[in-house]
């Protein structure tokens, strides 16, 4: 059985190791402070009791989107990965974004580096903007080329 909860304090060590590289405790805690700000939801699904993914569903879009929800950093266990979870997280989103009167969602995938990503993403309705590509943020000195994608809610 899965459940979607929106995270809380309780919560840091389990996405801690959910994933283990580029976030960290203060990333977390800023999460959790917009959250209860009311700019984003940050939400932990629950499978068999045990957080297993998360996502950010940030209200007041990015840079290049603002007009509209962006959901930032889905991640699941690897070992988790291939059960639905990140699809459950997705229409989480969309239906969160739809019951405020949003008519689109978006949200950023790497073209190149991430291509399993990029083809759920694809498979769940989700298009490319048409923008270029742009620098996202660097990680471990590498740099995160990523797309914006969009998808019309219904």
């Amino acid at each position: 059985m899965i459940i979607i909860l929106q995270a809380t304090n309780n919560d840091i060590s389990a996405i801690l190791q959910i994933r283990t590289n580029n976030l960290s405790v203060d990333i977390i805690n800023q999460r959790l402070s917009d959250q209860t700000k009311g700019i984003s939801d940050f939400l932990v699904l629950e499978a068999d009791s045990q957080i297993v993914s998360f996502v950010v569903l940030r209200w007041t879009g990015k840079n290049t989107h603002p007009e509209y929800p962006d959901m930032v950093d889905l991640y699941t266990k690897t070992e988790e990965r291939g059960k639905g979870y990140g699809t459950a997280l997705i229409v989480e989103c969309e239906n969160r974004a739809k019951s405020r009167g949003y008519k689109k969602i978006g949200l950023a995938v790497n073209p190149n580096l991430n291509d399993h990503a990029r083809k759920l993403y694809e498979k769940l309705g989700y298009v490319h903007d048409g923008g270029k590509s742009y620098i996202d943020g660097v990680y471990d000195g590498i740099d995160d080329w990523c797309v914006d994608l969009e998808k019309e809610l219904k």
